[in-house]
């Protein structure tokens, strides 16, 4: 596996996310995102990571159908060390979102989804490529 690639990947999701995170909450307010009720949140915050997310994980695993899911891993777990790093050196404090039980098992799903979708998209465009 190619370390470049996994850190190259894991940076492109922390900032798009950052980015996205970042746009949503100026559209939106931070006040009325803390006020929200959970599906108003779900679908304004959670929703629109997880399906950027969920991009990347295809883009990544139809680059490399065979270590697609070694890939897959290796991004997910380092996304998610450094994210909760920063996070936590900004607050000052080791921080766990207080929904972390739907956050996480949202997250792996997505993450999944995003693998398989990639996986197929690759192996179709294996099968053009050789022809009939």
């Amino acid at each position: 596996m190619n370390s470049l690639r996994i850190v190259k990947y894991t940076l492109v999701m922390l900032v798009l996310n950052t980015v996205l995170s970042t746009f949503i909450t100026l559209i939106i307010g931070s006040d009325n995102l803390a006020s929200f009720s959970f599906g108003k949140y779900f679908t304004y915050q959670l929703l629109p990571s997880y399906l950027l997310n969920a991009g990347i994980f295809t883009v990544m695993a139809k680059r490399n159908v065979v270590k697609a899911w070694n890939y897959a891993l290796s991004v997910y777990l380092l996304s998610f060390i450094m994210g909760t790093v920063i996070v936590s050196i900004l607050l000052q404090t080791l921080f766990i979102p207080p929904l972390w039980f739907v956050e996480v098992p949202l997250s792996i799903a997505f993450a999944i989804v995003g693998t398989v979708i990639g996986i197929k998209l690759g192996t179709l465009d294996s099968k053009e490529v050789e022809g009939p």
